[in-house]
């Protein structure tokens, strides 16, 4: 036998093996899923606002202010239900740099039970890593809603 026979044999025998260890068959068709369409179940956004952010800053050792947290209020946009919210902050740095570091855990906190149409303040996250405000790029917030 040449080579490309030998080739095409085992080809056929992985795709038959990957085949019914992914059960399916060959004759079934491929689909696209429509996130958050008919065919797939919505999610829906947190009802609730970040707002009044305060950074936390100090000189560090270079002699450079550095943000090492921040104090900030959340708010409740629901009319109807109260709702506890987890909020997690991430700093950007230059050239991918991130606070917390890529791969970490989150830096995060969770509120307690805000009422309808109501806001807390005064929740903070603290890094444990500073970035220095010269390089601070961006900051991502995201919020869920845990109850």
């Amino acid at each position: 036998m040449n080579n490309s026979m030998i080739i095409a044999i085992i080809g056929i025998m992985v795709m038959a093996i990957a085949t019914v260890g992914f059960a399916a068959t060959l004759a079934t068709p491929l689909q696209i899923n429509l996130i958050g369409a008919s065919d797939n179940t919505a999610v829906g956004a947190a009802r609730a606002n970040i707002t009044s952010i305060d950074f936390i800053t100090d000189v560090g050792d270079n002699g450079v202010i550095q943000i090492n947290g921040t104090n900030f209020s959340v708010g409740n946009e629901d009319t109807v239900n109260a709702h506890v919210f987890e909020i997690c902050l991430t700093m950007e740095g230059p050239v991918g740099t991130f606070t917390p570091p890529a791969g970490q855990s989150p830096a995060c906190t969770s509120t307690l039970s805000i009422a309808a149409n109501a806001r807390h303040t005064d929740h903070t996250i603290t890094f444990v890593i500073p970035m220095n405000v010269t390089s601070l790029v961006n900051i991502s917030a995201s919020v869920e809603e845990t109850s």
